[in-house]
C-alpha cells in the first residue's frame, strides 16, 4: 500500500523543508489591534513526536514569496532578557497551529545553519532544547519587531500584564486565606475533589479519579473522627497514610501523576493539615512522596 501522502497545508503534517508564512497577532490586550505584519517559518526536523521549527528574521507587510523568504536567516531573539538565541523550537506532532492566515510557501533545501540547529532535536539524549506550541512563532516575529522599532510601547505593555498578573495573584492569595479560615470538615465532605482532572488523557484516568477522591474523603473522616484538638502525632499518621496511598495508586496506574495533579494533592494536603490544626505538617509530604 503507498505511503499517505502528507498535506502542505500544515507545518504538523509535512518534511523538513517546507516554508510557511503566518500574519502576527497583538502581543498583548493593550497592544494595537492587527498588527499589518507578517513572518515566515521552516519546518526544519521531524522526530517520532514532535517537528522543529525554526522562525526566519524577516518582517513582511503581506505574505511573502518563497523566494523572499528563503535566504533569510534564523531569527535571534533579544527582547527583554533574551541575548540571541535563536528562534528554534519542537512542538508536539498533535499541536494545533495558533497561527493567523497560515500559508505553504513551498520548500527549499535547509541551509547548514538550519540543520545545525535542528540536530540536537533529532539527536536521542541531546540537551539545550526548547519545546512549545507553534504560536511562539508568532510571539518571536511580532516581540522582536516591537522590540526592535517600538520598544517604549512595548516595555509599558508588558509593565501593564505584570501589574495584572500581580493583582490576580494577590486575589486569589486573599481568596484562599478567606477559605482556609472558614473551611471545615463537612466542607471538605461536601466537595469532590480533583473536578478538575478531565478529560483523561492529559489527566489520569477517571478510575484514578474516583479512587483518589473517595481516599481524600476518608482522610478527612479520620482527621475529623480525632477531635476538634488532635495530637500532631496522630494527624500525621493519617496525612502520611493518604501520601502512601498516592504513591501506590500511582505505580499502579503507570505514574500518572504529573506537575498539575501534584500541585492539586499537595493543596489538598494543606487544607487537610490546616483544618487539623497542624498546617506545618504539610512541609513533611515531601519525604513521604514519590510523586
Amino acid at each position: 500500500m503507498a505511503a499517505a501522502k502528507r498535506s502542505p497545508k500544515n507545518p504538523l503534517d509535512v518534511d523538513p523543508g517546507a516554508i510557511f508564512a503566518f500574519r502576527t497577532s497583538p502581543l498583548h490586550p493593550d497592544s494595537p489591534p492587527g498588527t499589518g505584519r507578517f513572518g515566515a517559518l521552516a519546518v526544519v526536523g521531524r522526530a517520532p513526536e514532535v517537528i522543529v521549527v525554526a522562525v526566519f528574521d524577516g518582517v513582511w507587510d503581506r505574505v511573502p514569496t518563497l523566494a523572499e523568504v528563503r535566504d533569510h536567516r534564523v531569527l535571534r531573539r533579544r527582547r527583554f532578557a533574551h541575548t540571541g538565541r535563536p528562534a528554534v523550537f519542537a512542538c508536539g506532532v498533535e499541536d494545533t497551529t495558533g497561527l493567523k492566515e497560515l500559508t505553504a510557501l513551498g520548500t527549499a533545501p535547509l541551509t547548514a545553519e538550519q540543520t545545525k540547529l535542528a540536530a540536537p532535536y533529532v539527536s536521542p539524549g541531546s540537551v539545550g532544547t526548547s519545546f512549545s506550541t507553534l504560536a511562539l512563532a508568532d510571539a518571536d516575529v511580532e516581540g522582536e519587531w516591537r522590540w526592535a522599532h517600538d520598544r517604549e510601547a512595548l516595555l509599558r505593555e508588558q509593565e501593564a500584564v505584570e501589574e495584572r498578573r500581580r493583582l490576580a495573584v494577590e486575589a486569589e492569595k486573599e481568596r484562599y486565606a478567606a477559605r482556609l479560615a472558614g473551611l471545615t470538615w463537612e466542607q471538605l465532605l461536601a466537595e469532590t475533589p480533583f473536578e478538575r482532572w478531565t478529560p483523561s488523557p492529559p489527566f489520569p484516568p477517571a478510575a484514578f479519579r474516583r479512587a483518589a477522591a473517595r481516599r481524600v474523603h476518608q482522610a478527612c473522616r479520620e482527621l475529623r473522627d480525632l477531635g476538634a484538638k488532635p495530637r500532631k502525632p496522630a494527624v500525621r499518621k493519617v496525612l502520611k497514610s493518604l501520601v502512601l496511598w498516592f504513591n501506590t495508586a500511582d505505580q499502579a496506574a503507570g505514574w500518572v501523576i504529573e506537575t498539575e495533579e501534584r500541585e492539586d494533592i499537595c493543596l489538598v494536603l494543606e487544607e487537610l493539615a490546616h483544618v487539623a490544626g497542624h498546617p506545618s505538617l504539610v512541609m513533611e509530604a515531601d519525604d513521604w512522596r514519590e510523586w
